[in-house]
């Protein structure tokens, strides 16, 4: 390896000469080194930028010297030194000229011309010395020729299994971009089924809430919109108006504030207010986020109509709301019914029942709602 150290020894000698044994020794050498920091630092602990860094100091690092060793071995070939400045500056030629040929419309001839360049420098680097060739008898060509083929076969055999090791990384990652593909797909599948499904149920719940009056038959009509009036406080409402506000909701749902002593259903997000001998139901849910949301629980006995105002806290988020009766199951007792719907920012819904005798108390509640609703999730 003398040869190479040689090659340190004269990194800044742009005047002397080097053999064709002493260039093309160093050239696989220098091969094997990038050879061997890709397939260590890159394949063996996986550090791919790492191993790209380390690549790029060493070219700098030998980058002097290697235009030193090329400009020593056209030297020593016995070109003069005007064709050694004119063939260091030729890259430069070269793309002038490819960028000619190119304007001219004949860019099929550009590699051609890279192809003969190429062969050309080859040609050049691989003549013999016009000074002095040192003698190597038989034993020292074969030693020679057993050390450039062994390191060949090693700067082979390591980028053949860093290729392997990458293009297996690359195919995971592939795979595993396919995969979420098709679950992303899936979902969104899924997603399209599931509010197609919920939107049919939640209009046929509507369509079909009002009375029958025709021969038993369902007839579905449109919903109509009504605009909200503010109604006149009842003995309720002016109670629920002295009493003290409290926060529900939780971090999944939001948070809003009313007034009054309310009880949680200790399995559900429902809460009860019992007031001037009547009790107000406030029913939240997230069922199915971003699938749609079943309201056949709760259906109406019939529809008044619907409505839209703004979550003033939530950069006025539009609300879905329907007004009604509701049947209770065991006491058979009508009640009014007002059902709220709003889509978050990220896809999910948000559902809100309230129930009680006093249709101006929902309204309060409500009004309470569209100025104190916070999903700071």
């Amino acid at each position: 390896m003398r040869g190479y150290l040689r090659y340190w020894q004269e990194a800044f000698d742009f005047g002397g000469g080097a053999y064709r044994l002493d260039y093309w020794l160093v050239q696989v050498v220098n091969n094997l080194i990038f050879a061997l920091i890709v397939f260590i630092v890159g394949t063996i602990f996986n550090e791919w930028t790492l191993s790209s860094y380390i690549s790029s100091i060493f070219s700098l690092f030998i980058f002097i010297p290697n235009i030193s060793i090329f400009i020593r071995r056209l030297r020593d070939s016995g070109l003069p030194q005007q064709t050694v400045a004119l063939i260091l500056f030729s890259p430069f030629l070269i793309g002038i000229l490819s960028g000619i040929i190119s304007a001219l419309g004949l860019l099929i001839a550009v590699p051609f011309l890279l192809l003969i360049y190429l062969i050309g420098i080859i040609y050049l680097l691989f003549r013999r010395s016009a000074y002095w060739t040192p003698y190597l008898d038989i034993q020292q060509k074969i030693n020679y020729a057993i050390v450039f083929v062994t390191i060949i076969v090693l700067i082979i055999g390591l980028q053949i299994f860093t290729i392997k090791k990458q293009m297996t990384g690359i195919n995971n990652i592939w795979q595993k971009a396919l995969k979420q593909q098709v679950q992303q797909t899936q979902r969104e599948s899924k997603l399209i089924d599931k509010s197609a499904s919920s939107q049919t149920n939640i209009e046929s719940i509507l369509s079909s809430a009002a009375p029958d009056t025709h021969n038993s038959e369902k007839t579905q009509k449109p919903i109509p919109d009504i605009s909200v009036k503010a109604l006149p406080d009842d003995k309720a409402t002016a109670s629920y108006r002295n009493l003290p506000e409290m926060r529900l909701g939780d971090n999944v749902f939001g948070t809003f504030t009313v007034q009054g002593h309310w009880e949680q259903d200790s399995s559900t997000l429902q809460w009860l207010l019992s007031i001037q001998e009547e009790r107000v139901l406030i029913m939240t849910s997230t069922m199915g986020q971003g699938f749609g949301v079943d309201i056949s629980s709760l259906p109406f006995e019939k529809i008044v109509g619907q409505s839209y105002f703004q979550l003033k806290q939530q950069g006025d988020l539009q609300v879905w709301r329907i007004d009604g009766t509701y049947k209770e199951p065991s006491t058979g007792q009508i009640k009014a019914m007002s059902y709220l719907e709003w889509h978050m920012p990220n896809g999910h819904i948000r559902v809100m029942y309230l129930i009680s005798q006093s249709r101006p108390l929902l309204n309060t509640i409500i009004n309470s709602v569209s100025t104190t609703y916070d999903n700071a999730l």
